[in-house]
């Protein structure tokens, strides 16, 4: 880690955060789906049984630092009853940005790049239908741990939660992409204010390729 005693004077806002990767992302699948969009499909997708493969990409903004947190997440699961889903993940993930220390008069900004593995699961409900497009909402939670201490003064081992929203768009009966937001949160669990406790909190966005097998 980097100490630097200079503060810019410039934060970025939260939504202003949003990296060029994660609209790349979006951009990629949304033209995939146009491409390969099937006029009529299935609704056998949200029945019961059947296993659900994803692969997807998440970040992260910090709402009160310039922290962000990037995820690569593949995941694997089951329709666990009608329109309702649940899965495992693997994340990988990385964090990047600054992290301000200490009193407003003797304050420093430290540099946190590291990497982390975790493991997560989430629970997906497809509650409202339109058209070839579902809402759904999303309970998950988790754990990270990450080859330094995240965010500085924590842990490396942390508990994350996911809690969100999003749209489901389908290529055909079996394909679909998934484009949402969520409410990010990692501490290690020792309570609110707790000096190795700092937490993260931030806004959570998220893109993804989901498959069902038979």
């Amino acid at each position: 880690m980097q100490l630097n005693k200079t503060i810019p004077k410039n934060e970025r806002d939260t939504i202003q955060k949003i990296p060029k990767q994660f609209l790349f992302v979006i951009t990629f699948l949304i033209s995939f789906h146009v491409t390969n969009a099937q006029h009529n499909y299935s609704s056998d997708f949200y029945e019961k049984g059947g296993k659900i493969f994803s692969l997807g990409f998440e970040h992260v903004s910090g709402f009160d630092s310039s922290l962000e947190c990037y995820s690569l997440r593949a995941g694997y699961g089951s329709m666990l009853l009608k329109n309702l889903t649940i899965s495992s993940f693997v994340d990988l993930s990385k964090t990047n940005g600054f992290q301000v220390v200490g009193t407003s008069e003797n304050s420093a900004k430290i540099k946190q790049e590291n990497f982390g593995l975790g493991t997560s699961f989430l629970l997906r409900w497809y509650s409202l239908h339109l058209g070839k497009m579902k809402i759904f909402i999303d309970v998950g939670g988790g754990i990270l741990y990450t080859f330094e201490r995240f965010p500085n003064q924590g842990t490396k081992l942390n508990f994350t939660a996911r809690p969100g929203l999003g749209l489901a768009i389908h290529f055909n009966e079996n394909k679909q992409i998934v484009l949402g937001i969520n409410r990010f949160h990692l501490s290690n669990g020792l309570g609110y204010n707790h000096p190795t406790n700092p937490a993260f909190d931030g806004l959570g966005l998220f893109a993804s390729l989901v498959l069902r097998k038979k």
